[in-house]
């Protein structure tokens, strides 16, 4: 059995969160015993979870002096007897790489974004945001060049890890994500979900999943969705997710008269099942590491409009499997939603298309037979 300690900021809802926990869900135990050291003020809603799979949830939150995180993470790595320490924290992620160094512990460190935007109320602060940008290239530029491995979820992170060619001295590999493929909803739950919410059976319905921070665009997204009802009046937009710009989107919405047409609905636990029951999903993201919500929206067979930037141009195939769009492009996206909407062979087309591409390339299987290799290489299975 092989043990391998996985560094998280926190098991918040969010993209990679949930791709670990399917990978949990995937791998047996019995071979590769994975748990889990969470760097945030707190471990997450979603840490119950994973403990209920039999891993552990380990709190050491990483302090501005770093002294007591490291310390933890020594003692952890140690007691627990771990074979290898998979890092995820990326602007951070020089710390681990250097412990692990200390005790000869192979290290995998994993990217998952172009961009490492502070997401505290604290790091967003001008100087401080200033500082932490140097803290993150310096962490990035040790990390690249001191793991045993980098991994990227796209070639759009590789690439953007070290544009110029000097940093990235350790082996580096891709590690798409996989996703799970749920079942798909009948026109009659499509029609109650519909009914359930007050409006009619046939009402456009569009759905954008994320957090509400900068990077996923949600003024452009409301500007997509109004040039959208100028054409189908009736269509409707959900939002699923919660973040620190929330209370400027739910002004907007106000602002620009779209109340009756817009509903923000917090953090979901079936999103899976909301995608299989809406007409478009709406992705204007300013960057994506590799945009795993985007893949999730195709295993549903829900067609696609999105943004085409490095990442999710990779995680899905623009005029096969979704529109994609220059970001800016506000007119063109609202135009590709409206012609999914009104053409449903299209957007049959579409789904199927996106359907059977993630089967075949990024189902959870296919992600946790990949993950799988990567720790076999470094500790071989008995």
């Amino acid at each position: 059995m092989v043990k391998v300690l996985h560094t998280i900021t926190s098991f918040n809802r969010g993209g990679i969160e949930t791709w670990l926990i399917s990978m949990l869900q995937a791998i047996p135990r019995s071979q590769y015993e994975m748990d889990f050291c969470c760097k945030g003020l707190e471990v997450g809603p979603l840490a119950s979870l994973v403990e209920e799979l039999g891993a552990k949830v380990i709190h050491c939150p990483l302090g501005p002096a770093h002294i007591g995180f490291t310390q933890k993470l020594k003692q952890i790595l140690i007691e627990g007897e771990y074979h290898i320490l998979h890092n995820h924290l990326e602007a951070y992620s020089g710390v681990p790489v250097w412990i692990s160094r200390q005790l000869r512990i192979p290290v995998i460190t994993s990217f998952h974004n172009t961009q490492f935007a502070p997401q505290t109320t604290l790091t967003r602060l001008p100087f401080v945001r200033q500082m932490r940008s140097i803290y993150a290239s310096i962490s990035i530029s040790y990390a690249l060049r001191n793991s045993d491995l980098v991994t990227g979820c796209s070639q759009g992170v590789i690439d953007s890890l070290d544009p110029d060619g000097k940093k990235l001295q350790a082996d580096h590999s891709l590690l798409y994500y996989g996703v799970n493929l749920p079942e798909p909803s009948t026109p009659k739950e499509r029609a109650e979900f519909r009914k359930s919410c007050g409006w009619s059976a046939d009402t456009p319905i569009i759905l954008h999943v994320g957090r509400i921070i900068e990077q996923k665009n949600h003024l452009g997204l409301l500007s997509v969705f109004q040039r959208v009802l100028e054409e189908i009046p009736t269509a409707k937009l959900l939002l699923v997710g919660s973040g620190p710009l929330q209370s400027l989107i739910e002004e907007t919405v106000a602002k620009r008269g779209l109340s009756n047409a817009v509903y923000l609905l917090g953090f979901r636990d079936d999103v899976s099942s909301l995608m299989s029951k809406c007409d478009v999903f709406l992705f204007p993201s300013i960057y994506e590491g590799f945009g795993l919500v985007a893949l999730e929206a195709n295993a549903a067979n829900l067609p696609m409009v999105g943004s085409r930037i490095p990442g999710l141009s990779e995680a899905v195939k623009d005029g096969d499997t979704a529109l994609l769009h220059d970001v800016l492009d506000i007119d063109g996206m609202a135009k590709s939603v409206v012609k999914i909407v009104k053409e449903p062979a299209y957007a049959q087309q579409l789904a199927q298309a996106g359907f059977t591409r993630v089967k075949d390339n990024y189902s959870t299987e296919v992600s946790a037979k990949r993950l799988q290799e990567i720790y076999n290489s470094f500790v071989p299975i008995n």
